[in-house]
This record gives C-alpha cells, sequence and structure tokens, in this order.
C-alpha cells in the first residue's frame, strides 16, 4: 500500500519502521522542530530523525486545519492510506477522507477506555494490570472511530511510562501491516465503540507531579510510574523542590503517623497509615543522590515534614 505516515513521539518509530519494511512510505508528517532543554535548542521530532535516515519526504506544518497548502500535497501524493501514531495534533475530516481508506490511528489503550493524550500515563497512575493498543478508523471526534482490531497488553508492576511505552509501540508494530492488509482486503468489518462506556485522558502536565501525601504509598508509587521520565514526582521541603527520582512502597504501617512526615531511613508517612521509601532524591538547585547520602548531608530531614 501506498502510505502517508502522521507521528512525531518515539512510540511511533517501531510503527514506521515496520510499515517502512512492507509499504510504500510516500511521505512522512511531524510536528515542526521545537525548542527543547535549558538552553531552548530548536530539536527535530524522533520521527523527523528517522525519516530522515529514511530518505522520506517530510512535512512539518505548523498547523493542520485549513492549512490549503498542506491539503494539496497530501491530495497530490494520492496515498492509499493515512496512518497516525502519537503525532499531537487532531486531523480534520477532509484531511482524513483523502485517502481511498481513509486514515488509521493507532491508540495505545482498550479503546474507548482511556481516550485523548496520555493512555499510558493514565493507566499506570490507575494501577490497572492490563492495557491494550486499538487501531480504529479516524473521525471527526477525539480517539472515537470504530476500531479494526484491538489487543490486550500486561502491565508488570515494575513498569513504568518508558518501558510500558516501548513494550506496547513494539507489539502494535508488530500487528499493523496484519491489520492494515485485513482491512484492505475487506477481511475486518469496523466496530463501532461503546461511547457510554468511555473514559477520558487529559494532557500532562509539571503540576501532575506533585506528590499529595494524603495518597497511599501505593498510589503515590503508580503516580511515580506513571510520571517517568517526565515530569517525574516531586514535593516540597524546606520552601525548595525535592524531586524523588526512585521510590517504591514499604512494607509496615505508619501507626497513625501525619502523612508526609519523613522517617528514618528515607521512609515517609503516607495516607491510611501506609509508607513509600525513597531511593534516591534531587533537592532543587543540587545534583541527585541515594537516600543515604542525601541523609547523611541533611541531618534535619529525619523528623521533618514534607509537602
Amino acid at each position: 500500500m501506498k502510505i502517508v505516515f502522521f507521528g512525531t513521539a518515539n512510540v511511533a518509530l517501531p510503527i514506521l519502521e515496520e510499515l517502512n519494511r512492507r509499504h510504500e512510505v510516500l511521505a512522512v508528517v511531524t510536528s515542526p522542530d521545537a525548542p527543547v532543554g535549558r538552553k531552548r535548542q530548536f530539536t527535530e521530532s524522533p520521527v523527523s530523525v528517522l525519516a530522515t535516515e529514511m530518505k522520506h519526504k517530510i512535512l512539518k506544518p505548523d498547523k493542520v486545519k485549513g492549512n490549503q497548502q498542506l491539503f494539496d500535497e497530501l491530495k497530490a501524493l494520492n496515498a492509499d492510506i493515512f496512518v497516525v501514531v502519537a503525532y499531537g495534533k487532531i486531523l480534520p475530516l477532509d484531511v482524513i477522507n483523502l485517502p481511498r481508506l481513509k486514515a488509521v490511528n493507532v491508540h495505545f489503550s482498550p479503546l474507548p477506555k482511556y481516550r485523548g493524550p496520555s493512555p499510558i500515563q493514565f493507566a499506570l497512575l490507575n494501577g490497572d494490570g492490563q492495557t491494550g493498543t486499538s487501531i480504529f478508523i479516524l473521525d471527526e471526534q477525539i480517539d472515537h472511530g470504530p476500531l479494526l482490531a484491538q489487543r490486550i497488553v500486561n502491565i508488570d508492576p515494575d513498569d513504568n511510562f518508558l518501558t510500558l511505552s516501548t513494550k506496547m509501540a513494539q507489539f502494535s508494530a508488530g500487528i499493523i501491516n496484519e491489520v492494515l492488509d485485513d482491512y484492505a482486503s475487506g477481511k475486518v468489518t469496523p466496530l463501532p465503540q461503546d461511547d457510554e462506556a468511555a473514559t477520558y485522558t487529559k494532557i500532562i502536565t509539571k503540576k501532575d507531579g506533585q506528590v499529595d501525601w494524603q495518597k497511599t504509598a501505593r498510589e503515590i508509587h503508580n503516580q511515580f510510574r506513571a510520571f517517568y521520565p517526565w515530569p517525574g514526582i516531586w514535593t516540597k521541603w524546606n520552601g525548595k523542590t525535592l524531586k524523588i527520582t526512585d521510590c517504591r512502597p514499604a512494607d509496615f504501617s505508619t501507626n497513625g503517623v501525619l502523612p508526609g512526615t519523613a522517617l528514618d531511613g528515607g521512609v515517609v508517612a503516607c495516607g491510611q497509615d501506609t509508607a513509600l521509601q525513597i531511593n534516591s532524591l534531587q533537592l532543587e538547585g543540587k545534583k541527585g543522590t541515594g537516600v543515604a547520602d542525601f541523609l547523611n548531608g541533611y541531618r534535619d530531614f529525619t523528623g521533618s515534614k514534607l509537602g
């Protein structure tokens, strides 16, 4: 098939690689170069880097909706299908309807659960034991179109966003060509989603990483897993931001100690008499360190209140 690929993030890379192996990729549409890091250097997206290596035509529109130049370029390519993976922009209906097979999206959740921009983070945040990947035909609503395929993916207890997104991207790459072949040949009948069962996610911000010590240690650890490596989880101590860069639930009861109280050995009391063991952390303006070295350097930490 002749394909135009829309994608931006790292999770899209294995799928682009697999499509490139079997099909003719006419062009890759990705987000424009954007400022990254403290120096705010303009950097191309991971998909742009890979597409350059593959020597594909690359389009980087600032917007898709109402972009006549982009519309004309896409129309001239005469693709059979558009494939969208973590692109970051909503495709309008006139663009979706350009190819004869329209546009399909790979979404990393068992739709209609976790529609929206952060399905992997929300599965981890909620402590789910399973999630899924869904391949569906795009329509004008967000993650709403009829399903072509859906597969369940197990979540390991130690999975975080980085490991789970990698796992799901590779799993999805393993099924994408079979699903497209079945769709193109008419072997699969698109299945409407159950809108009444739909749940939604939101864009993650740095603020979402702030720890609420009234939550249980398990909930806070799930927050850590969901937001690793970005935005991470953090709290306040002595007026400064304290990043928690590794942690796990501790296997004992705090017996009524006020949540947010730092106990011996880098343990912090949490809600419902649970406790979180901090393994490594980073104080604002300082380098990251293991908890033992941190406690040696800050003797007043134990017994203090975080938050």
